[in-house]
């Protein structure tokens, strides 16, 4: 099977990695990772207490082709895109498929262009702080709170009226059984906002004015990306992480070949499910 292999600068500059009349991935080692085990050790082995990750480096040969004068073109722009990154410190992203990785290019060795050949290699390192791929599928969901009832009492004999309580109900059906990232985008307005995902309570008691969003993201990559904030209209933030309901985690992993999502508020909002991966999949 063919990928679709990218890379983009921070500053939104795409090089298509699988070009054949310029830039092109020969070999890559996106296939390998490891693990770090920490323990605690006896006489007789040891008692393991977590495992951690650390940073992962990519070495990826790149075959530039054309005439000199385009060789030269191609491997500046390569170089000035992921030289602005290195310089305001800002991350780019390798993407194969519907999956992608954050990095930094931060080691390049490239033979001379030859006006003899139509081919000059390039050898670049690609430096990743998050070491895992990721794919974001989003969902977005507006729940009227009466669309059905929600742990409805099913008696023997017939009530005028059912009972149980109104809410909003849609089920998901997700390719994988490894625990799942999440980030919830709630748009206001909405008060004191609880979402029901499999039976786990994901509640802030905040109020999200109109224009507003409460952003709940359980992803570890950096200190600003896990959080519980509100994003106001002027793109400031505020951090409501301490008004989340105590009871119940905030950032529990959401497990499951099938996924409900249950609300008994009227409100608009944007679930995306983020799978983590040491390795792309085989295709």
């Amino acid at each position: 099977m063919s990928h679709t292999i990218t890379y983009i600068n921070s500053n939104g500059e795409s090089f298509n990695l699988r070009s054949k009349g310029g830039l092109r991935l020969k070999t890559a080692s996106f296939h390998k990772y490891s693990w770090n085990n920490e323990a605690t050790e006896f006489k007789y082995g040891e008692l393991l207490k977590t495992f951690t990750k650390s940073a992962q480096m990519y070495e990826l040969e790149l075959v530039v082709q054309g005439t000199p004068a385009q060789r030269k073109a191609i491997l500046n722009s390569f170089h000035d895109a992921t030289e602005h990154d290195i310089m305001l410190e800002q991350i780019g992203q390798l993407i194969i498929d519907d999956y992608y990785t954050d990095c930094y290019i931060i080691d390049s060795d490239t033979q001379a262009p030859d006006d003899q050949s139509d081919r000059t290699t390039n050898t670049v390192t690609a430096y990743c702080p998050y070491p895992f791929w990721m794919k974001e599928t989003k969902y977005s969901i507006s729940s009227t709170g009466e669309d059905s009832l929600i742990d409805a009492i099913d008696f023997p004999f017939d009530f005028p009226t059912d009972l149980g309580v109104t809410g909003f109900v849609q089920s998901i059906t997700v390719d994988t059984t490894i625990p799942l990232d999440f980030r919830m985008e709630i748009k206001g307005p909405v008060d004191n906002p609880a979402i029901n995902i499999n039976g786990h309570i994901y509640e802030v008691d905040v109020v999200v004015g109109e224009g507003s969003t409460l952003v709940i993201s359980s992803v570890e990559k950096n200190d600003s990306e896990k959080a519980v904030k509100i994003v106001y209209p002027s793109g400031n933030s505020i951090s409501v992480f301490n008004y989340r309901n105590r009871d119940s985690y905030i950032f529990e992993p959401i497990v499951g070949t099938e996924i409900s999502v249950s609300c008994e508020q009227n409100m608009n909002f944007d679930l995306y499910l983020i799978e983590r991966r040491s390795e792309v999949p085989w295709t």
